[in-house]
């Protein structure tokens, strides 16, 4: 179905977030024991407040590098990417001026310390740098290089953690240490690279900065309403029940984070021979692509449900006795997690087309009805509802943006279907 350098690419990228996504998950039997779930709770609700802030410094404007990078024969690609690294400053300066004078509502609401939001901004910005990095080398299909970055940050992330949290009892703040220096260390190198390759200019473009708005503007209203789903559920645990109650709903997210492992390295490896194809827009392969998606959409489901099985086994190894809730609603979390996946795969019809206003629409629709879903369930039944919401949630985007995709570029599902089960190979 595909060539040996997409097969390559999907296990290089599954690999790296086997590593990258996997050295938290073994930082979880040392950090339960040594952390509170208070601690913990602090933890999520920083990583929290960093998403929320990804939206804002840069405006996801290096998603439009990403998508730029295939059409760099008719652009100026470095000129493009010197634009978009223009808007990060901007941005980056409002929101750090902006949750200055916000301090005391955002310290209510997140139950940091000030300095923690002021410092989550500044790794915001240097995130934007890393993930341009990061989404060039995607484009460009260069997986060892995109392995070298993403786990490179996890490595630096885990060691630091552990000797500041360990070694020096620096609780939550360890942590959290670890996390930014890690975001910080890998934007500067990153940035280093953007000019060693040469991969930016700095003369800027007026036209290459409207061009990267019009792609990221749009796209803050669907990453809030990405949030709404993915992590407004620690706000309201947070406000309504407790941080230990957020520290243990944080603990069966790392727990679910197979399928996301999974989800993201495939989407990751398979994007540029999606929209490669999709530009194609040949029968032959839009019957390759539904029949990908067929068997990417099983696969997922049934690794979700392997998770959310085998949890109340694996949980007593890798968690302290105050975490052991957690493993009553990690099924319903992977399950979410797996049609998050789902739809990362259909998006990318969304993004090529740029009809990200539309995907904005849905995506905050489906985040208001998981808040109010979310907000219900929570005082009915506590943690297990809270996941039911997020479950919900994301398969309603998931089915909502898979039906806008088709109509942008309709795939032969029937047909693909067919050859599929009766074992017909497509030319």
């Amino acid at each position: 179905m595909f060539n040996l350098q997409v097969i390559r690419s999907v296990f290089v990228f599954t690999a790296t977030n086997a590593l990258a996504s996997g050295l938290p998950l073994l930082l979880l039997p040392i950090l339960t024991r040594v952390l509170s779930p208070e601690d913990y709770g602090l933890v999520a609700m920083y990583s929290v407040f960093l998403t929320a802030l990804g939206a804002l410094t840069g405006l996801s404007v290096h998603g439009a590098v990403g998508m730029r990078y295939f059409d760099r024969a008719e652009i100026d690609f470095p000129k493009y990417v010197g634009s978009c690294l223009a808007i990060l400053v901007a941005t980056t300066s409002i929101v750090f001026v902006s949750v200055t004078l916000l301090q005391v509502p955002l310290i209510a609401l997140t139950n940091l310390p000030g300095k923690w939001l002021l410092i989550a901004v500044l790794t915001s910005g240097m995130q934007f740098l890393l993930l341009t990095m990061l989404s060039i080398f995607q484009s460009a299909k260069q997986a060892g290089m995109f392995s070298l970055l993403r786990i490179g940050q996890a490595v630096i992330d885990a060691l630091l953690s552990l000797v500041l949290v360990v070694s020096f009892g620096l609780a939550w703040e360890g942590r959290l240490i670890g996390m930014s220096l890690a975001i910080a260390i890998l934007g500067a190198i990153s940035l280093g690279m953007l000019f060693y390759g040469r991969w930016i200019d700095l003369n800027i473009r007026v036209d290459y900065v409207r061009n990267a708005l019009k792609f990221g503007v749009p796209l803050v209203p669907h990453v809030v309403g990405g949030m709404l789903i993915a992590m407004v559920d620690r706000l309201l645990i947070t406000n309504f029940l407790d941080l230990a109650s957020t520290g243990i709903y944080m603990v069966a997210i790392q727990i679910g984070l197979g399928v996301n492992l999974l989800s993201d390295a495939c989407s990751r490896a398979v994007s540029p021979w999606l929209i490669e194809a999709i530009k194609d827009n040949r029968h032959q392969k839009n019957v390759l692509i539904a029949k990908f998606c067929m068997i990417y959409f099983a696969a997922l489901l049934i690794l979700a449900m392997m998770v959310g099985f085998l949890a109340p086994w694996i949980l007593p190894f890798l968690v302290g006795q105050a975490f052991m809730n957690a493993s009553s609603f990690v099924m319903l979390i992977a399950l979410g997690q797996a049609f998050g996946g789902m739809y990362l795969v259909v998006a990318n019809v969304v993004f090529y087309r740029e009809k990200t206003a539309y995907l904005a629409g849905i995506t905050i629709s489906c985040g208001i009805l998981n808040l109010a879903l979310a907000y219900l369930l929570l005082h009915v039944e506590g943690l297990q509802g809270v996941a039911q919401a997020y479950a919900v949630a994301q398969l309603l985007m998931f089915l909502s943006v898979w039906i806008f995709s088709q109509k942008l570029h309709p795939l032969p599902w029937f047909e693909a279907a067919r050859t599929l089960f009766r074992g017909r190979r497509v030319a």
